[in-house]
């Protein structure tokens, strides 16, 4: 079950990468043909979520390491792929909006098996804060 979650861990960061990267680097015209035009959001905003979501690949990596970083980048992830669900349903692309619907579905499955870590953060959390009174 460990090495499903690392493959699966892997396959959604390399997505977020190149996902990231080819909204970072595409050129202004293509962000319009793609985004602006389609979906009407403005060029500006389509370079913030590519910069994120290269961030939550790199942070999903550094997660095999750190609980802190998997979870981090799979809750920015998550708020991610239901933006881009929204705003495709909204457009009135139905179609374009299963994708990033089933790249959600996989990362909340991703989630679900690393509730482990999000138990551990919990419990820090808790640990933390009770220090603190």
């Amino acid at each position: 079950m460990k090495w499903i979650v690392r493959i699966l861990q892997g396959l959604v960061a390399l997505d977020f990468l190149f996902a990231g990267a080819s909204k970072i680097f595409a050129s202004s015209d293509q962000i319009r043909e793609l985004f602006t035009d389609k979906l009407g959001t403005p060029a500006a905003l389509i370079y913030i979520v590519g910069v994120l979501e290269a961030l939550a690949g790199l942070a999903l990596i550094a997660g095999y390491r750190s609980r802190k970083a998997a979870v981090a980048s799979i809750i920015v992830m998550i708020a991610i792929l239901i933006g881009a669900t929204v705003t495709n349903l909204a457009a009135g692309l139905v179609a374009d909006a299963m994708v990033p619907f089933a790249i959600l579905i996989v990362v909340l499955f991703l989630l679900f098996l690393k509730r482990d870590a999000l138990k551990g953060i919990r419990r820090m959390a808790g640990a933390n804060s009770s220090v603190s009174k």
